[in-house]
């Protein structure tokens, strides 16, 4: 696999020896607007390209094992020229493993498996080298002359509220499908498709839906046993759609549908009135959830949506002073029944989100957070997180599938985007410390990699 990624980058970097690099994946003219042979189009294509460096470390309180990973690994990509709308696109990443904790040995205390690190490299299956090489992108997409309609066909990176990069680790989550989007003259935007195969971050592979659906942790079933439903779910894949219509008086709604064939059905309608730039915004959304036929299999226990039905609601209230804002949010999820969404798809839609964290596979939640932000005319941005997350308690096994102790979470993260002749080069920093709750019981096996724990994180980037 590593021989054959090497030939084709090589083959790519020399059909793009003449390439003019630009900081977009846009290429520098359209054929749609002027004569080009297809010789031409491969030939001017342009070469694309980033280098990750990721150090991440995790200390528990007490005897629980502390782990470090040091990871380097990057991109490289082609991009054709644009012949009648029609553009190919196509890339391969790389991971080293620098200088890491041997994250294939749980800890001797807890016997709990690594949680954070293994994220930087394959944790489908950990090796002591952590050396890895896998295809991103490949792709044939279409633009229309006034690029209000594009289509896009293979593996592509795509953002939605319940399928997103979640670029939090060594290279982002991807899909594979079909896909589509118009915006009308009049701020309309459609989107929607179908999606048959995913390339989950943190692994190095290509995996239908149905396989891809137990990839990471699993936690419990309702009974109180560990999950089951990994390689037994029976879907074709996800059919999703998505429209925003933005309103009068600065107000934007959308709404979106994702439907998992034989397993589950989720909707999203969100509210929001005012721009990121303005005074004052506000925003809400509810999002419910149905099982469809089986929940993913004939026998519950080997099912993925185990209840009938979830129900969420997140609002927010944001504030702008200038270059500092600050952000108010609450999210709700009904004792109904868990909200679920494979991990390995993306990262929750709540307002309340904080990094290295997720409220999805938990029902009876109250989460509050606030967000102060700060950006500075020189490039910085600062922001510093504060949330409180009411869980139910660890032994209510319907509504907590991991094992989560209700908790507190505090970070800080700092980015800096380079300028001038350092254009393309972003660092971040990236420290947060969990507590639990007062009154939430625990055990270590519990609380390891989850609570009473602090994590930092410093990555470096650069993009051409």
């Amino acid at each position: 696999m590593l021989r054959r990624i090497g030939i084709l980058l090589f083959v790519l970097a020399a059909t793009s020896a003449e390439a003019q690099q630009t900081d977009t994946d846009l290429p520098p003219s359209d054929t749609l607007k002027q004569g080009s042979s297809l010789p031409e189009v491969i030939r001017k294509g342009t070469l694309e390209g980033r280098f990750r460096v990721f150090l991440m470390g995790t200390l528990n309180d007490g005897a629980p094992a502390d782990y470090h990973a040091q990871a380097f690994g990057g991109s490289l990509g082609f991009s054709s020229l644009r012949w009648n709308g029609i553009q190919l696109r196509m890339s391969g990443g790389y991971t080293f493993d620098l200088w890491s904790s041997d994250l294939t040995k749980p800890d001797p205390v807890t016997g709990q498996p690594n949680r954070y690190e293994i994220g930087l490299f394959d944790l489908t299956s950990s090796r002591s080298d952590n050396q890895l090489a896998y295809v991103q992108l490949f792709q044939l997409n279409y633009r229309s002359r006034d690029e209000r309609t594009s289509v896009i066909f293979g593996r592509q990176e795509l953002t939605t509220p319940f399928i997103n990069p979640q670029d939090g680790r060594m290279h982002p989550g991807l899909a594979e499908g079909l896909w589509g989007l118009h915006k009308s003259r009049k701020g309309i935007r459609v989107e929607g498709g179908w999606i048959y195969r995913m390339a989950p971050r943190s692994t190095a592979s290509w995996y239908t839906v149905e396989q891809s659906m137990g990839l990471y942790p699993t936690g419990l079933g309702v009974d109180g046993r560990p999950s089951r439903y990994p390689g037994q779910v029976t879907t074709p894949g996800i059919v999703m759609a998505g429209i925003g219509i933005p309103l009068k008086n600065k107000l934007n709604i959308s709404g979106w549908n994702m439907a998992v064939p034989n397993a589950f059905n989720t909707s999203l309608l969100q509210l929001e009135r005012g721009s990121r730039d303005d005074r004052w915004m506000i925003g809400g959304m509810v999002v419910r959830q149905d099982r469809l036929m089986n929940g993913g299999n004939k026998a519950d226990s080997l099912a993925y949506f185990q209840h009938d039905a979830s129900m969420a609601i997140s609002g927010r209230l944001r504030m702008n002073l200038g270059r500092f804002r600050w952000q108010a949010n609450y999210t709700r999820i009904t004792a109904d029944g868990r909200y679920v969404m494979p991990r390995e798809w993306g990262r929750d839609p709540f307002y309340t989100f904080l990094p290295r964290e997720r409220n999805e596979g938990h029902g009876d939640v109250h989460a509050a957070t606030i967000n102060l932000i700060w950006r500075t005319k020189s490039g910085w941005r600062i922001q510093a997180d504060a949330g409180q997350y009411w869980l139910p308690a660890i032994s209510n096994v319907q509504l907590n599938k991991y094992a989560l102790p209700a908790y507190q979470q505090y970070d800080v993260n700092v980015q800096y985007q380079f300028k001038g002749n350092w254009k393309g080069l972003a660092a971040q920093f990236i420290y947060l410390m969990k507590l639990p709750m007062p009154d939430a019981i625990h055990t270590s096996r519990q609380a390891v990699n989850k609570v009473d724990m602090h994590h930092a994180e410093l990555i470096i980037n650069y993009a051409f």
